[in-house]
């Protein structure tokens, strides 16, 4: 009878694995053909995650559930999270594979990857003890909904590790140093500001010292570029360095008597070498009359040798009770869906750069007590064809423009340099000037002093320094 009991037991389980196996089959199937649908979810997202709600198909609600986890995966790499109007949801996530054909490219290796018990389950976990939320039946089949949350960092990564998404070193030859400051009208507003002049400009300093928000919010976005390997210059330590080497400011006069002076932004620009300033502003609105607070945020990336602006994002975030309200994470969520787009405009900046060409402005002027102007004659060329024709020879490509060529004053714009030397040294418009200097003191004994205004403006005086 033992025996007769112990074989129906053994026949019952090999019914339900093989059912259970065909069901997996089943769902496999389904999952090959990726159908699901995601949307944010509720809640707060801790630091390089997603948290979202997956609807799954499937006949059996079980093998559904089971499913979720890789139609999550999937979305985060190849779907991002659509943005909402529901200011309770959490912002939507943009895709971390943006090309079509990756997926496709590397079909062995997702089929691997999403394999039952495969690498993707590492970066997926179930909330709720993977307790769906909803469950609909539409015809023979069921639409379940849970939530999950995926490391979208760490997933990201391991992409990267496996060569499947390029590491952002590999994207460009040189990858953009970035520092963050509070912009402009934040400092303004707040009155963190210093007069050099007839001039006012933001007083960093100041406002390190008197705002306790805004080191954390540095702190947070310094943390999002650097999880993108984007170096990173620190704005307090570089102030203590601009303080410690106590910078003088640069004041001489030329020609017209007109002086050249040195802002505390050009210092700084100088001390920090940065290529990208990245200036943010923020500010909190009160909603719900009073109880809630959101968060809104405009974020400028701007190419430090001439201010131009190469990026930007801007949102306002969910709002939340007062009570609980922390800027820093609030920021957080905020730019989870605007970090990517905004690292790829800069990304794709700098590319340009590397073919094209740094722009700076480039100024030749003479001293009181040089001996003749940009018209003298050398070789048989006049001063100022010699300046020319050696711009023509170390600019990318060629490319500058003359807007003024007169015998004691030349402007040059739309300098393109290189990026780099030939030592694989930055090159700002220093550096570049101090070759055109060496040339006119070894070939043509003219001495010559060089002043800078930011990285990307110089100017040559020629006559005893």
């Amino acid at each position: 009878m033992k025996a007769i009991f112990l074989s129906f037991v053994l026949l019952f389980s090999a019914v339900c694995s093989t059912a259970s196996a065909q069901a997996q089959k089943k769902a496999n199937k389904d999952t090959e053909q990726w159908r699901y649908e995601v949307q944010a979810s509720v809640g707060q997202a801790p630091k390089g995650t997603a948290i979202m709600r997956v609807w799954t198909y499937s006949k059996n609600p079980q093998v559904a559930i089971m499913q979720a986890g890789k139609n999550a995966v999937h979305a985060i790499l190849f779907t991002g999270i659509a943005p909402t109007n529901d200011k309770l949801r959490l912002p939507g996530v943009p895709a971390i594979i943006n090309d079509p054909t990756i997926e496709t490219q590397h079909a062995e290796y997702f089929k691997t990857f999403f394999a039952d018990g495969g690498p993707y389950q590492r970066y997926v976990s179930f909330m709720a003890n993977g307790v769906p939320d909803q469950v609909i039946k539409i015809g023979k089949e069921y639409k379940v909904a849970i939530n999950v949350t995926v490391q979208v960092d760490v997933l990201r990564q391991r992409l990267m590790d496996d060569n499947i998404l390029p590491k952002m070193a590999e994207n460009i030859g040189k990858v953009p140093t970035i520092m963050v400051v509070p912009s402009d009208q934040w400092c303004y507003e707040k009155g963190y500001v210093t007069t050099l002049g007839n001039h006012t400009y933001p007083d960093y300093a100041l406002a390190l010292r008197s705002d306790k928000e805004l080191l954390q919010v540095i702190t947070v976005i310094n943390e999002l570029f650097s999880r993108r390997n984007f170096p990173l210059k620190n704005l307090e330590s570089t102030l203590k360095t601009l303080e410690n080497q106590a910078v003088e400011d640069a004041v001489m006069t030329n020609k017209s008597g007109a002086e050249l002076l040195v802002s505390p932004i050009d210092e700084l620009k100088n001390v920090a070498h940065a290529d990208i300033w990245v200036q943010i502003n923020w500010s909190e609105n009160l909603v719900a009359g009073g109880s809630k607070k959101a968060l809104s945020v405009v974020m400028q990336g701007l190419d430090a040798y001439n201010d131009k602006q190469v990026a930007g994002a801007s949102g306002t975030g969910n709002a939340v009770f007062t009570s609980q309200a922390q800027t820093s994470i609030m920021l957080e969520e905020l730019l989870v869906g605007h970090m990517e787009p905004f690292a790829k405009q800069l990304t794709n900046y700098f590319k340009t750069l590397e073919e094209d060409g740094r722009p700076i402005v480039a100024h030749i002027k003479v001293f009181d007590d040089f001996d003749g102007d940009l018209e003298n004659d050398y070789d048989g060329y006049e001063l100022g064809e010699i300046i020319e024709e050696w711009m023509a020879d170390n600019t990318v490509k060629g490319k500058f423009n003359t807007v003024i060529a007169t015998e004691n004053h030349m402007l040059f714009e739309n300098v393109c340099i290189p990026l780099q030397n030939e030592k694989g040294r930055d090159m700002d418009a220093r550096r570049w000037m101090r070759e055109l200097q060496r040339m006119l003191r070894d070939q043509y004994e003219i001495e010559s002093k060089l002043t800078t205004k930011g990285l990307g403006e110089a100017t040559l005086i020629l006559g005893s320094k």
